[in-house]
């Protein structure tokens, strides 16, 4: 199962859950159990000048990449100044906020994992009676359990191709933004870069990605079906999908990707290659 979503087909507008607790904040989901995700909460977010969300906090993990703009995100009692490039981890039932105190609207990518219920059903999402909770500091850096729940980076900092190490293919960047060691339990995001000519052969996992493309033009291969993926396009795997990617065209291609639930401690990838040949050997 799989699904594509180009940039004309998720339009920003109020959230129903939020509408009474914020002022200025519109929301797009991207991957949710309307796509048969069972794991995945995907959205785009966008906060206007002066615009706010209201203390609040989950029983399911939130990350978020910004993507343009800035804000203020009060987490537990921290206060952080937030730019494009920042991401961060909201861990379960911790509360906090948003603020958007400059003249230019803010926009993030945000991950939710458990997968957020449906509008209407069972409550997942509860907002404070008194914003007080929420207490600023003048620490720059949050931290659980020894591990940093705040983090930068941007396609600046992509190292130049002769320092790059090879990770999952030749030619293709990957950078762990959000993972276990960041302090995260239910999802992972992380930065990819394919070089063109990059590619990554047919495979599966026992998990969920989605990918929303930054830059460049991508060429997905889903369940047996071939897409051409553009910047603001998401793409979606489900638990399962056969799915191989390949840059096609004469320019980097830039995506983050997310998983859920975070990836079992050994055979990641299932190639459908290596196993053809090591079923080839046996019979």
């Amino acid at each position: 199962m799989h699904a594509v979503i180009g940039p004309h087909e998720y339009p920003l507008d109020v959230n129903d859950v939020y509408a009474r607790h914020s002022v200025g904040y519109l929301h797009a989901g991207l991957i949710d159990e309307r796509h048969g995700s069972v794991h995945t909460g995907l959205s785009l977010n966008e906060l206007a000048p002066r615009g706010e969300i209201r203390a609040h906090l989950h029983s399911f993990e939130e990350g978020f990449y910004l993507l343009s703009g800035s804000a203020t995100v009060r987490m537990g009692d921290r206060s952080i100044q937030c730019a494009a490039g920042d991401f961060a981890v909201a861990k379960v039932g911790t509360p906090h906020s948003w603020s958007n105190k400059g003249n230019e609207p803010v926009r993030w990518l945000q991950m939710s994992a458990p997968q957020p219920k449906p509008p209407g059903t069972v409550r997942d999402t509860f907002f404070a009676k008194d914003p007080s909770v929420l207490l600023p500091s003048a620490e720059p850096e949050m931290v659980h359990d020894g591990a940093p729940l705040w983090g930068h980076f941007d396609a600046s900092q992509v190292p130049p191709i002769g320092q790059r190490v090879a990770s999952v293919a030749q030619g293709v960047f990957l950078k762990w933004l959000i993972d276990e060691s960041f302090g995260a339990v239910h999802h992972r995001l992380l930065f990819l870069e394919y070089q063109p000519g990059a590619s990554i052969p047919l495979h599966d996992h026992t998990f969920e990605e989605s990918y929303f493309i930054l830059s460049g033009e991508v060429e997905a291969t889903l369940d047996g079906r071939t897409y051409r993926a553009g910047p603001g396009t998401v793409l979606w795997t489900g638990v399962g999908c056969v799915h191989a990617f390949a840059n096609v065209g004469t320019a980097p291609v830039q995506w983050l990707e997310t998983f859920s639930p975070q990836p079992p401690r050994e055979n990641v990838f299932r190639f459908m290659a290596e196993w053809d040949r090591r079923g080839a050997e046996v019979e």
